[in-house]
């Protein structure tokens, strides 16, 4: 949960997933679709899916318990050099190194590793040498974790407490007056803006969702219908779902960052035109408080929560008017 996530945000999604899933062998047992809903709000949903296959992989293939050598563990899904490492030496006291981003940021300064000089490939298998000589003693998980909180802590990416580092005697990048300079950093995409429009359609007390098709800018398991404008929006409800709509006027806006994107959400009441309910397998109708149990995008829990908690409405769906 940690990787890709801030701490604070994981804790309370930590404490309900260990609930509803205290061993691999109940993680397991579950539905993938229990285990996205359990997950919901975190996003990146591949990692729940590959925790999943993990935990199912271990039932068949080691009897529902974690293999303490590194190799067997890189065989589990979602498993990576990373992952083991960190199991290995935190789990199981042994000596394996592990280089995340803090890590990295630590190691590339101490010994002035020049990125830029060596190309990413090569910085990086320098990196996984360094930590594998470092992390040595009786205690390399602590070890490990100590060197990913000093980079979290102290040797951060911007204003880097040097006054207080443990290492900074031995920093050979303070030592050159150049911690900027290290590690180099890495290419950023520039992020894509997309206007989005998004369909809140309620009936007898429950909201719309769909199983996003290959046209819809949210990656939610299920999520409000969206597509890019309200005529493309009208038309996909028609097309794929079978539902005539009239589409309200947007009353609120929303931005929202996917990866490399940035979308621009603009919310429309719908209106069903008749009696039909859609002839797709991958509509669903929820009641607001069962939310909780679906996997969807953090979008649509932003959508979703701005239409219950606004003050006014719009027709029949209880928007309120929000802009965010």
């Amino acid at each position: 949960m940690l990787q890709q996530t801030r701490v604070a945000a994981v804790l309370p999604y930590y404490e309900r997933f260990l609930a509803r899933f205290p061993s691999i062998a109940t993680l397991a047992a579950a539905e993938e679709e229990q285990v996205l809903a359990a997950w919901s709000g975190l996003g990146y949903y591949r990692r729940a899916r590959a925790l999943h296959a993990g935990a199912r992989s271990l039932v068949e293939r080691h009897a529902g318990r974690l293999p303490r050598d590194p190799a067997l563990l890189r065989e589990i899904p979602g498993i990576g050099r990373y992952t083991a490492g960190a199991i290995a030496s935190v789990a199981f006291g042994l000596p394996e190194p592990i280089v995340d981003g803090n890590v990295r940021r630590v190691l590339a300064r101490l010994f002035a590793v020049d990125g830029l000089r060596l190309g990413r490939a090569a910085e990086q298998r320098r990196l996984w040498e360094l930590a594998g000589q470092l992390v040595r003693g009786p205690r390399p998980g602590d070890f490990n974790q100590a060197l990913m909180e000093l980079g979290a802590t102290v040797c951060r990416s911007v204003g880097p407490a040097c006054d207080i580092c443990p290492v900074a005697d031995a920093c050979a990048a303070r030592s050159r007056r150049a911690i900027e300079r290290y590690p180099t950093p890495a290419a950023r995409a520039v992020p894509v803006e997309r206007q989005v429009a998004v369909a809140v359609v309620v009936r007898r007390g429950r909201v719309l969702l769909e199983r996003p098709g290959a046209a819809s800018p949210l990656r939610g398991t299920w999520d409000v219908p969206a597509a890019g404008g309200a005529d493309l929006l009208r038309s996909e409800l028609r097309n794929r779902h079978g539902l005539s709509v009239e589409l309200g006027e947007p009353v609120a806006r929303y931005t929202h960052g996917i990866l490399d994107q940035v979308l621009r959400i603009q919310v429309h009441p719908c209106r069903l035109l008749d009696r039909t309910v859609g002839r797709s397998g991958d509509l669903r109708w929820v009641a607001p408080a069962s939310l909780g149990e679906v996997a969807v995008s953090g979008a649509t829990r932003k959508v979703l929560h701005g239409s219950s908690s606004g003050s006014g409405s719009c027709g029949s769906t209880g928007i309120g008017r929000k802009n965010a």
